[in-house]
């Protein structure tokens, strides 16, 4: 009987250890973030996998937090008072009546973790300013060389087309001396039509 007894005390002393994580759930503050803007700042589809991912294992802890804060009833020690020696519930409850939880400080965890998140989310926010700013004197440097290309283009073609709009036929051929030597024989056999 008296092990009974004791086994039911045990298994409420182990409730109140339940109660006490319970206890330290509810004391945990968890920040709040903004998924949606810390996924607009990732670019890749990798990254966002790996967002998603954390946003998943997030929530998971959150709803477990959720379901350890729920609270529970108190010890019904009367009810115990027919089934155990009162000497040994009395010895339980008062032992139970001395026990001390510690406080458990979740604000300075919070604090540290939102730190070390906020460091975080400036730091790849940086790097993708430092990517985007490298990309752009990438691109600057190439569209600087390739206009610099499309102009030395655009004065060859005028140049050209100035030559063609003043040029004689006499000019052409003294350039061209197979040409002159081809029309020059046509002629000599009388072919003028091609």
């Amino acid at each position: 009987m008296l092990r009974v007894s004791a086994r039911t005390v045990l298994s409420k002393v182990k409730q109140c250890s339940w109660q006490q994580q319970r206890y330290f759930a509810e004391a945990a503050v968890a920040p709040k973030f903004d998924w949606d803007s810390l996924e607009g700042s990732v670019a890749s589809e990798e990254g966002k996998r790996e967002l998603a991912s954390l946003r998943s294992t997030w929530i998971d802890v959150q709803q477990k937090f959720d379901s350890m804060s729920q609270s529970s009833d108190e010890i019904d020690w009367k009810s115990y008072e027919k089934e155990v020696d009162p000497q040994v519930l009395k010895l339980f409850k008062d032992s139970f009546a001395s026990l001390d939880f510690p406080m458990y400080d979740a604000s300075k965890l919070a604090e540290e973790t939102d730190a070390k998140l906020s460091g975080l989310i400036k730091q790849v926010q940086a790097w993708y300013k430092t990517v985007s700013a490298m990309q752009a004197e990438e691109l600057k440097a190439y569209s600087q060389k390739r206009m610099k290309e499309l102009e030395k283009e655009i004065q060859d073609c005028e140049a050209a087309k100035e030559k063609v709009a003043s040029a004689t036929i006499d000019e052409e051929l003294a350039r061209d001396p197979e040409t002159a030597k081809q029309i020059d024989q046509e002629i000599s056999e009388g072919n003028f039509i091609p």
